[in-house]
């Protein structure tokens, strides 16, 4: 789907694979709290992780060019390891999601997932990572 509902952005299908990031508005210290949850195949899970302000703006950039075909892939990595993403063309109209969700910094727990999306839903995705960065 990669629709932004009710505060919650879907990179992929809000009932199949996914994954979805909760932006809270309270900033502290420069740090945005964010609930996170992946889903993919059978495993899903839901965490809270911290990204820096501008980090969810980086990456909303990021899929942009990707949609505009200036880039053939982009990714994304939080400073502090929460999620890491890479997005990238498959030349069929879909886009390959890769990624690796992390529940705290350090931790060697880790879930690495892998799935497409409609790229047509990733402008939507892109304009609702720089709105949640806005909001305080």
């Amino acid at each position: 789907m990669g629709k932004k509902s009710e505060s919650v952005i879907f990179i992929g299908e809000r009932e199949g694979d996914h994954v979805a990031i909760e932006a809270l508005p309270k900033v502290v210290s420069g740090w945005r709290t964010t609930n996170i949850a992946v889903r993919c195949g059978v495993w899903t899970g839901h965490y809270a992780g911290q990204f820096m302000v501008g980090e969810l703006t980086k990456f909303g950039k990021e899929i942009e060019y990707l949609c505009d075909g200036l880039r053939p892939k982009v990714e994304f990595k939080a400073v502090e390891h929460y999620l890491n993403i890479a997005l990238a063309k498959d030349g069929k109209g879909h886009m390959r999601v890769e990624g690796e969700a992390r529940e705290r910094l350090g931790a060697k727990t880790a879930l690495g997932f892998e799935f497409e999306v409609d790229g047509a839903t990733l402008v939507e995705v892109a304009r609702a990572l720089i709105e949640a960065d806005r909001a305080e």
